[in-house]
């Protein structure tokens, strides 16, 4: 998920006698919001750590993020795909859609993912597996950018919601350490894996100095202490800070990109699509509410409302899509090609095609977020700041 902003204008001064502001409001509620943004990484981390040593090995648990992984993990990916080429047609070709937003739904709904399909398809027919080993690299580049980037939108969901607004400079700031967070995340993994396997693929890694990797860090530092000061200054002037958002920003960087205990590594990526799917439910549940109100004879100019078994069926249908198109995509389309063309397979590995399966939905996940989230998304802020 890329930056979720509305463009709400700034909260208004409140004079003596004056209305007291809105109540701050949740995506579901105080609890869930906590937790699903970002709050239970502080519970696992302890969990984990005061386990008997050797009750759990790697290979046990990725035994079970992998299951869980049809659950959480490759739902959250069809998730994307199902709201970015949920009326495509319109998005990418409709008048009355400006034509940047146009511009931008094509990019990311059909030239990205034709230019990947064309470079993966090349080292694969081509036998280049070297070429393809840094395919992992770019996964891991932009999932890094992703993960940073989905903890700022989370800062500024939460924002909006509790009505406690950052100034430009301030969004500024939280930006730049993002970015600085991430950058030394892809540094440091760079250093760390000389050469690993994806799929039985090896994949390669950048030779980067040292002195690169300390300067990441003091830019985190650097960065990270105005951003600190700028909270200073605002909760000195009365300002607010939105707790939720922040525990989502933190742990989107500090710990799920740079934290390398070998087996909560393999729980991370189950948080960070829970901190998205809690947006995109929140999401879907007022679209979906919207057009039941609508079809059951309500007034457009109405608060919407909808029965709510009507609504839980259209949202278990909405998970269940997510379910069958993550599993489609993750394994079985990949593995169905494996086995319909053994003879590309030759000195390249037989998890070649979950290989590129993996990488191309990971890579293309993010430039459809960096759309579907975007600030001024016609339709984000539409039903998700309602």
């Amino acid at each position: 998920m890329s930056t979720i902003t509305a463009d709400l204008p700034s909260p208004p001064r409140i004079s003596p006698g004056a209305s007291p502001p809105a109540a701050p409001r949740y995506l579901f509620n105080p609890i869930a919001d906590f937790l699903l943004l970002g709050g239970a990484t502080f519970l696992l981390i302890p969990l984990f750590l005061l386990l008997p040593a050797g009750l759990l090995d790697r290979a046990q648990v990725l035994v079970w993020t992998t299951a869980l992984a049809h659950a959480i993990n490759n739902p959250h990916f069809a998730h994307s795909y199902h709201l970015f080429y949920r009326g495509f047609r319109q998005k990418a070709l409709a008048p009355e859609y400006p034509r940047a937003w146009r511009l931008r739904y094509l990019a990311a709904g059909v030239l990205a993912p034709l230019a990947l399909l064309g470079f993966l398809a090349y080292c694969v027919l081509a036998h280049e597996p070297g070429l393809l080993g840094y395919a992992v690299n770019l996964m891991f580049f932009t999932v890094g950018w992703h993960y940073t980037k989905q903890g700022y939108g989370m800062l500024m969901l939460d924002a909006v919601l509790k009505r406690r607004f950052f100034s430009e400079s301030e969004k500024s700031l939280l930006l730049q350490h993002a970015y600085a967070v991430w950058a030394l995340s892809w540094i440091t993994a760079n250093q760390v894996f000389a050469q690993n396997e994806y799929w039985g693929i090896a994949w390669h890694t950048f030779e980067i100095p040292a002195i690169v990797r300390h300067a990441a860090w003091a830019a985190v530092i650097a960065t990270g202490l105005r951003v600190l000061w700028s909270f200073r200054l605002k909760l000195q002037a009365g300002g607010r800070l939105p707790v939720n958002g922040l525990v989502g920003y933190a742990v989107s960087g500090y710990i799920w990109l740079l934290y390398t205990d070998p087996i909560l590594v393999l729980l991370f990526p189950a948080l960070h699509s829970l901190q998205y799917m809690i947006v995109v439910w929140r999401y879907e549940l007022n679209l979906q509410t919207e057009r039941l109100h609508l079809e059951e004879g309500g007034r457009a100019d109405e608060p919407p409302t909808a029965a709510p078994f009507a609504l839980g069926l259209r949202m278990a249908g909405f998970y269940a899509i997510a379910v069958g198109l993550g599993y489609a995509g993750f394994w079985y389309f990949p593995e169905t090609l494996g086995h319909w063309l053994p003879e590309t397979l030759r000195g390249m590995g037989s998890g070649v095609f979950l290989y590129c399966a993996w990488v191309f939905i990971n890579v293309h996940h993010y430039c459809m977020d960096s759309v579907v989230w975007r600030k001024g998304n016609p339709e984000t802020g539409r039903y998700l700041f309602r």
